[in-house]
């Protein structure tokens, strides 16, 4: 009885996480939406203006990491919903693409990670707290 109310709350869970990634798929924040509006160095002022050229600069960093972040997130949902699923049957009943997806969505993931941004990280002196936001791109 306890595995049935178990196999129901993964189902339902999973359910969840569907409707997450696609509710992101269909929204402004989707991997690729958020890149689609990009301006254009023009758009902020001539040359000559430094601070323009400035803002287009932290602009673009800005726009770079969301852009990371949404496709970071798209990946890391579809990850959850195949591992809820892969908890469900067991791994060594899962078929040969979903295994090939979630070593695909793996190797994505640890892409966008950069350990010196990480302000959990443990060991080689790193901070062990978080930091404050914005140094990373000294804005």
């Amino acid at each position: 009885m306890a595995l049935d109310i178990q196999a129901g709350a993964m189902k339902g869970f999973k359910r969840r996480v569907d409707n997450l990634l696609s509710d992101l798929e269909g929204s402004p924040a989707a991997p690729g939406t958020v890149g689609a509006d990009r301006l254009s160095r023009a758009q902020l002022g001539s040359g000559e203006f430094k601070e323009a050229q400035f803002l287009y600069e932290s602009y673009e960093i800005v726009h770079d990491e969301l852009e990371k972040l949404s496709k970071a997130l798209g990946a890391q949902i579809e990850g959850l919903g195949l591992a809820v699923h892969a908890s469900r049957v067991g791994y060594d009943n899962l078929e040969d693409d979903i295994r090939a997806r979630m070593k695909a969505i793996n190797a994505e993931a640890e892409g966008y990670y950069d350990a010196s941004r990480d302000p959990y990280r443990q060991g080689d002196g790193s901070p062990s707290g978080p930091r404050k936001p914005g140094r990373e791109t000294g804005l």
